[in-house]
C-alpha cells in the first residue's frame, strides 16, 4: 500500500498554486558575482608603473599590481602575472605557449582553402589553412603535439583554460 501525502497548510500558503499534499523543493537564488576585467596592458603598465615610480622590485611589483586589482574587484583570470617584458618559455604559462606554437605553424601555410556552409537562411564562408602532403607529416606533428601538450595543460587547471581563450586558443584549434 503506498503512503498518502498529508496535507500542510503551512506549505500551501507559501505556494497557493500547488495543489494540496504536494510539496516542492524551493531553490535559494544565487546571485552571480560581477567582475570587471582588464587587459593584459593595463596590467603590464601597472606593474611597470610600480617598478619605475615606487622602485619595486619586479616581483614585489607584480604581487602589488595583483593585489590592487583584486581589492578592486578585478577578475584577473585573464591575466598572465608576470613581468612585462619577460617573454620566454620559462615566463609565460605552458597553455599560452601551445597556442603560440599551433598558430605558427598555422600561419607558415602557404595556401589557403575556403569552404561554404549553409547556416540559417544564408551561406557561411569558413577559410582554413591548407599544406601540401608532404608538408603535413611535418606540420601535422607539430600540431598535434602542441594541441596535446595544450590539452593536458587545460585538464590541469581551469585558469588555463581562460588564458588560451583570451589567447587566441579558439581560433588556433578550430
Amino acid at each position: 500500500r503506498k503512503p498518502t501525502a498529508v496535507y500542510n497548510a503551512k506549505a500551501h500558503a507559501k505556494m497557493p498554486n500547488l495543489r494540496p499534499g504536494f510539496a516542492a523543493h524551493a531553490d535559494e537564488k544565487q546571485v552571480a558575482a560581477l567582475h570587471a576585467r582588464i587587459s593584459q596592458e593595463t596590467f603590464d603598465e601597472a606593474v611597470l608603473e610600480n617598478i619605475e615610480e615606487l622602485e619595486m622590485d619586479p616581483e614585489e611589483a607584480v604581487q602589488d599590481a595583483v593585489t590592487q586589482f583584486e581589492s578592486q574587484g578585478i577578475n584577473l583570470n585573464n591575466i598572465m602575472k608576470r613581468v612585462p617584458g619577460a617573454e620566454g618559455a620559462d615566463d609565460e604559462p605552458i597553455s599560452v605557449v601551445q597556442v603560440r606554437r599551433i598558430q605558427q605553424v598555422l600561419g607558415e601555410a602557404e595556401d589557403e582553402d575556403t569552404l561554404s556552409v549553409a547556416f540559417g537562411a544564408g551561406q557561411m564562408k569558413i577559410s582554413f589553412p591548407t599544406f601540401s602532403s608532404a608538408e603535413m607529416d611535418q606540420r601535422g606533428a607539430a600540431i598535434s603535439a602542441a594541441a596535446e601538450l595544450l590539452h593536458a595543460e587545460l585538464q590541469r587547471d581551469k585558469e588555463n583554460t581562460v588564458l588560451a581563450g583570451h589567447n587566441g586558443g579558439v581560433d588556433a584549434l578550430v
